[in-house]
């Protein structure tokens, strides 16, 4: 019979340890994986030409931002609110639709905020200064926690700028995208 060299044991017992680490890793890798899932949030605005009494552009307004309710995503994904840990925007991006030929240079600056009530405002995205000659902008997000804001009746987005309206009627699509993560038992 065959006898194990003295280092192959202890060889044995470092890949043994390896392959529990690994096997372990994996089920928390994969509980990462199937306890967050993407939101899909979009919203459009029209904002009027600059005219010489009226040229300041204050708040830009995207209807579908001033009451965001969830539910029915959560719904569709088999999940309540009382389910949800966390939830964070992970990208804000905005492009502009028409007039042909127009582009975000009446902007120097741009800020979405989260609102609900009974919480702060939060800023969740930001571009400043806004680059000049662009079509659509990629704003950077703040990372901010919006369970609170997510979880509640209601939430909106507010966008504030700095800058002045357009020579010509604008139409803008912003597109936002939410990471929630979820309790998901066993994980």
């Amino acid at each position: 019979m065959h006898k194990p060299l003295p280092g192959a044991r202890m060889d044995r017992r470092v890949a043994l340890q390896n392959l529990i680490l690994a096997v372990a890793a994996a089920v928390v890798t994969s509980c990462d994986n199937i306890d967050n899932f993407e939101v899909d949030v979009g919203a459009k605005a029209t904002i009027p030409a600059g005219t010489v009494l009226d040229e300041l552009l204050g708040v830009l307004a995207f209807d579908e931002f001033q009451s965001i309710n969830l539910t029915q995503e959560l719904d569709n994904q088999g999940v309540t609110k009382d389910d949800v840990d966390s939830v964070r925007m992970i990208s804000l991006s905005l492009v502009i639709d028409g007039p042909a030929g127009a582009n975000f240079d009446f902007l120097e600056s741009l800020a979405f905020h989260a609102e609900t009530e009974g919480q702060p405002k939060v800023l969740v995205a930001e571009i400043d200064p806004v680059p000049k000659g662009q079509t659509s902008l990629e704003l950077v997000v703040s990372g901010a926690e919006l369970k609170p804001y997510v979880v509640a009746p209601s939430m909106k987005l507010t966008a504030t700028t700095k800058g002045k309206r357009p020579p010509k009627e604008t139409m803008v699509t912003a597109a936002a995208v939410l990471d929630v993560d979820v309790t998901v038992p066993g994980c």
